[in-house]
């Protein structure tokens, strides 16, 4: 997928707007004063402007991305509420500050060993002790990180992983949460960055071009026909580390077709199997209990 390159204008639309103390008062004064519009009279008054004229200037620069008027007066827009959001996350200005030391994370799928996760730089990492292969790695928003108890570490990431997987899955960007197409790189096994091509998914964005890849079990965690099976066998997903659901993130695996391609997956529990058809888009078009 080629993707153009982000014109200058469009990023200077977005912070240049915001680059005004003023600007970032009144984002922070309709932020906190929230529960209901604020007139031009109120607004002024809380952001303490004594010169109108300018204060309607920058006002009106925010208007309508960040900031919308109504008869009631004025309010946040999503986009306005977004802006807060990341500043509240510590993304930008946190990462750096909030550390967590390896703590236990369950069980590695390379070579049973133990696992260990650690926060750094604003990356979870999931690595083993014993092996020494890496797991996973994610980075977190400091404020999700900020204030846990070191222990509650893996849990977290975990539901965090699963959060980003489904979201991904079900065909949005995990950064400007545009629409993304998925595809199997089954058969171009150089582009995998999984431990096993042939379980490789690639998700491409076709707004901001971000380009992820997940295993295929994660792709297809949520599928009614997985998750159902599993929580049988006494897995709940809410509550589980995902890198340790070793029977799904690496089941049998067999290329049933080529054009159109199709991946046949068989995950095995308990010897019960559920084997699944998986079509170009990493889309389950069948599936069989036995």
């Amino acid at each position: 997928m080629t993707v153009e390159r982000l014109p200058a204008a469009e990023l200077d639309a977005v912070f240049g707007l915001l680059a005004n103390e003023l600007r970032i008062e009144i984002i922070r004064t309709l932020w906190e004063q929230q529960e209901e519009p604020l007139s031009f009279t109120d607004l002024q008054s809380l952001v303490d402007v004594r010169d109108s004229g300018k204060f309607n200037y920058h006002l009106n620069v925010l208007v309508p991305a960040f900031v919308e008027r109504s008869e009631d007066g004025y309010a946040l827009t999503h986009a306005g509420q977004h802006v807060v959001g990341a500043a509240v996350s510590g993304r930008f200005t946190e990462a750096d500050e909030i550390t967590v030391d390896d703590v236990p994370a369950g069980e590695c799928m390379f070579c049973g060993g133990h696992l260990s996760a650690r926060y750094e730089g604003g990356d979870v990492t999931v690595d083993c002790d014993d092996c020494e292969d890496l797991v996973t790695r994610m980075p977190i928003p400091p404020n999700t990180v900020s204030g846990l108890d070191p222990e509650d570490l893996p849990a977290v990431f975990s539901r965090h992983l699963l959060t980003l997987t489904n979201r991904l899955s079900r065909g949005f960007c995990k950064l400007c949460q545009g629409r993304v197409d998925s595809s199997l790189t089954a058969l171009s096994s150089s582009e995998s960055v999984t431990f096993r091509p042939s379980l490789d998914v690639r998700f491409d964005c076709r707004a901001c071009g971000d380009r992820t890849h997940l295993n295929v079990g994660g792709v297809v965690m949520d599928h009614p026909a997985v998750t159902s099976f599993l929580y049988d066998h006494g897995i709940d997903l809410r509550r589980s580390y995902v890198w340790e659901l070793t029977s799904l993130l690496d089941p049998e695996a067999t290329v049933a077709s080529e054009d159109p391609l199709r991946l046949r997956l068989v995950v095995r529990l308990d010897g019960d199997e559920l084997e699944l058809t998986l079509d170009e888009t990493a889309t389950v078009v069948d599936h069989t209990r036995g």
